[in-house]
């Protein structure tokens, strides 16, 4: 087991944490801040769906079937990669957030 101290001023905020145990608070916590950063994800990842018109999918099947127009300009190919790490990025957090042990009853 490791053991985390806290400033009795940051102690003070913990007690206030929904939670039975400190294992409880401090996963609760995590489950938080990963679900925030699914949900910026997701956000960033819905500005390049309205503006493409399609999932990443579907757009880099179409990348792959030089379906998309001006395909090598440097906005096209800067939104593929950044859209293509958002999603990755997004699968991390997933996979993070599922391995987390759950909080007892």
């Amino acid at each position: 087991m490791t053991t985390l101290a806290l400033s009795p001023q940051i102690a003070s905020y913990f007690k206030s944490i929904e939670g039975r145990t400190n294992d409880d608070k401090l996963l609760r916590l995590l489950e938080t801040y990963l679900a925030s950063q699914i949900r910026a994800c997701e956000q960033e990842i819905s500005e390049y769906e309205v503006k493409y018109r399609s999932t990443f999918a579907e757009f880099a099947r179409s990348w792959e079937q030089d379906e998309i127009p001006d395909k090598h300009s440097h906005t096209v190919e800067r939104d593929y990669m950044e859209w293509e790490g958002l999603v990755a990025e997004k699968q991390n957090w997933l996979e993070r957030l599922r391995n987390l042990p759950r909080r007892g009853p």
